[in-house]
């Protein structure tokens, strides 16, 4: 009886791990050029599930003043680059999960067609701050 005390008193004050939130992300939903939701906030390790619903895009780190198009691999430390996932024609890819690395400003775009589905406003901002908002990297986006 003691012993068994004993094991619960110890499980009781370890800690436990702890698992990041993660962050649905819908690519192409209604066959737009478009990342819904277009902003999420993300701690270090936070997952974020990217599900591609139409065509063929991409959901890559990019510059914050020059988005377009963001460059094969991703931009920057703790970028990322799911590659081209197609969802063209019906087809139903598995999702893709990137783990937040921190807690700084990374902005995603899709590089497809050297950079039009970004210049069309496919644009993603994680953790924006207020000198780096969504939308001037949407019209940097935009702009380029």
């Amino acid at each position: 009886m003691l012993f068994t005390s004993l094991v619960a008193v110890a499980f009781a004050v370890l800690p436990t791990a702890v698992l990041g939130a993660n962050h649905d992300v819908t690519v192409g939903a209604n066959n737009a050029f478009a990342f819904s939701p277009t902003t999420v906030i993300a701690d270090a390790g936070d997952t974020i599930t990217f599900t591609f619903v139409s065509r063929n895009h991409s959901a890559t780190t990019a510059s914050f003043d020059d988005p377009c198009p963001p460059p094969v691999g991703g931009f920057g430390t703790g970028g990322f680059d799911t590659g081209f996932v197609n969802a063209a024609g019906g087809a139903t890819p598995a999702p893709v999960v990137v783990t937040i690395q921190d807690t700084l400003p990374h902005f995603v775009s899709c590089m497809q067609a050297a950079g039009a589905h970004c210049r069309a406003g496919m644009t993603l901002a994680i953790n924006p701050t207020a000198d780096q908002t969504y939308e001037q990297f949407l019209a940097n986006a935009l702009a380029s």
